[in-house]
């Protein structure tokens, strides 16, 4: 099967990109013992993709969640959470091939924006991407994300593929008028990627390759 007639590549970050399942799930770990939760009663995988207002104001409430978030955010930073990741194997390998056969490539992702970007430049992939979107206090959704991403930047959204590995990632792109490619290595479960209904699904970051070139 191949993919044809796209021109914008948008990539999902955590769980498409990078497993930054450690160090999420660190940082996680302390805000949750800061109030008295315990982590290990919770499928922290729910938690990578949707925005962090609404993972804490389901993990601790709504009253505390301005608190969790602040808190997540320094946790991160001091702890240098974005270098408790790695990249998945073969994906800069696809990066560059795309790159080369001029498409554009951008993130769109949930993370908290600077996060994404210290993590790209940790991982020396910045280059790869014209443009980075993350959660900031106007968007968190990956539907508020990709509608700024694509309205901004004047992108035929007909033109624009969105590649992740969440039902947060298919439907995002869905509502915004964008076909989607769901990558079941990450943290999303198949069944529910599947129900979705993307354009494709894939295994392995080669197969993202092999569909577009």
């Amino acid at each position: 099967m191949k993919l044809k007639g796209y021109k914008y590549i948008i990539f999902d970050f955590d769980g498409t990109v990078n497993n930054t399942s450690p160090g999420i799930y660190a940082t996680f770990g302390a805000v949750l013992a800061h109030f008295g939760v315990d982590a290990s009663t919770v499928d922290l995988s729910r938690h990578i993709g949707p925005p962090l207002s609404d993972s804490y104001t389901r993990l601790v409430g709504s009253e505390r969640c301005d608190e969790a978030i602040e808190l997540h955010k320094k946790i991160f930073a001091d702890t240098h959470a974005a270098e408790n990741s790695f990249l998945y194997d073969g994906i800069v390998p696809v990066l560059d091939a795309l790159k080369r056969q001029s498409y554009v490539l951008a993130i769109a992702s949930s993370k908290y924006e600077p996060h994404a970007v210290e993590s790209l430049k940790y991982h020396h992939i910045d280059g790869y991407f014209d443009k980075v979107y993350g959660q900031t206090d106007k968007r968190g959704f990956k539907k508020d994300v990709l509608e700024q991403l694509v309205s901004e930047n004047g992108w035929d959204r007909k033109l624009c593929l969105m590649i992740g590995d969440t039902l947060h990632d298919i439907e995002g792109a869905h509502d915004c008028g964008i076909d989607a490619v769901a990558v079941t290595y990450g943290f999303g479960k198949e069944d529910e990627l599947r129900k979705a209904r993307p354009v494709a699904m894939v295994s392995s970051p080669r197969e993202i390759a092999e569909l577009l070139i």
